[in-house]
């Protein structure tokens, strides 16, 4: 490794809103003008400083820009973790690596490691770490699954129990109401009853002639 070694730094959103512009289709070339559509530079030096450096650095793409073999396999899920370990190789010394085996890894640490073998301040080592990090894990991010939108006032709600009306069977609701009894000046309650009948579709002449001869029966005593 050389004595001035320089690592990549990318963010995290740049990362993955790159990554997911690759598996709709690979650009034929990554230029400031395709960086500056895609993820809103204002300039063509912040385009090549923060996403086309880096991607050469990782071997993403080439030195004119094109993507290499590896932005094939950066971009397919199956062959992630396979092109994050190959950037570790190329990029990184063994003794990092060694001292960060784990999925878990403390980034105060790492940071502290770029701080001292680089020669580099807070700001820089902070993004090159979390660049290490990031690859280190080999994570495919999952895609956010939006929330099902809650139902609107006024929209048609689900019928309990208690209210579910049984097919071919009267439903007797009954109501009270007070009266006043002019006599003795005293409210007495009175007795309302609404009846609602559900009749299957499939019932015959003959049953629906018997559910009402039934109700005749028992409610008016015919």
């Amino acid at each position: 490794m050389a004595d001035k070694q320089t690592y990549p730094m990318i963010s995290e959103k740049n990362w993955w809103d790159l990554r997911n512009q690759f598996k709709k289709t690979i650009p034929s070339n990554v230029n400031p003008s395709y960086v500056k559509s895609l993820l809103g530079f204002n300039s063509d030096d912040s385009a090549r400083n923060n996403i086309i450096l880096p991607l050469k650095q990782l071997g993403i793409i080439d030195e004119e820009g094109k993507p290499t073999a590896l932005a094939n396999e950066w971009r397919s899920d199956e062959k992630y973790e396979n092109a994050c370990k190959a950037m570790l190789t190329a990029i990184y010394p063994q003794e990092l690596t060694d001292l960060f085996p784990d999925e878990e890894i403390d980034s105060s640490r790492v940071k502290a490691w770029f701080m001292d073998t680089a020669s580099i301040g807070q700001s820089a080592a902070g993004k090159i770490a979390n660049t290490f990090i990031l690859i280190r894990t080999a994570k495919v991010k999952e895609p956010t699954v939006k929330k099902a939108a809650a139902p609107k006032n006024g929209a048609p709600k689900k019928k309990t129990r208690d209210t579910m009306p049984v097919p071919g069977a009267p439903i007797i609701q009954p109501q009270k109401a007070p009266t006043q009894d002019q006599s003795a000046g005293v409210v007495s309650p009175s007795v309302h009853i609404d009846i609602q009948v559900h009749i299957s579709p499939d019932a015959s002449a003959e049953q629906i002639d018997k559910i009402f001869e039934s109700m005749a029966k028992h409610l008016y005593g015919r």
